[in-house]
């Protein structure tokens, strides 16, 4: 389950010693990376992550502007 104050979805999750969690101070910071928003065309099924960020739009290209957000992983 990955949520944020906007909504919440679930996802699978794929561990890896890929990319390597960051020392803020005194606190460990994981970077998770998901698929953004083809769930509404039937190339990804599930829910979809646009939901958990809030609806910014780029004025210069009319996309969707947040790609980076805080969240909260639990196992589901």
């Amino acid at each position: 389950m990955i949520s944020t104050p906007r909504g919440s979805i679930r996802a699978k999750a794929l561990v890896t010693r890929r990319i390597r969690p960051y020392q803020l101070k005194d606190r460990r910071v994981h970077h998770v990376g998901l698929p953004w928003h083809w769930g509404y065309k039937g190339l990804s099924k599930g829910d979809v992550v646009n939901n958990l960020s809030a609806l910014v739009g780029d004025p210069n290209v009319t996309i969707h502007e947040a790609k980076v957000f805080v969240c909260d992983v639990k196992k589901g």
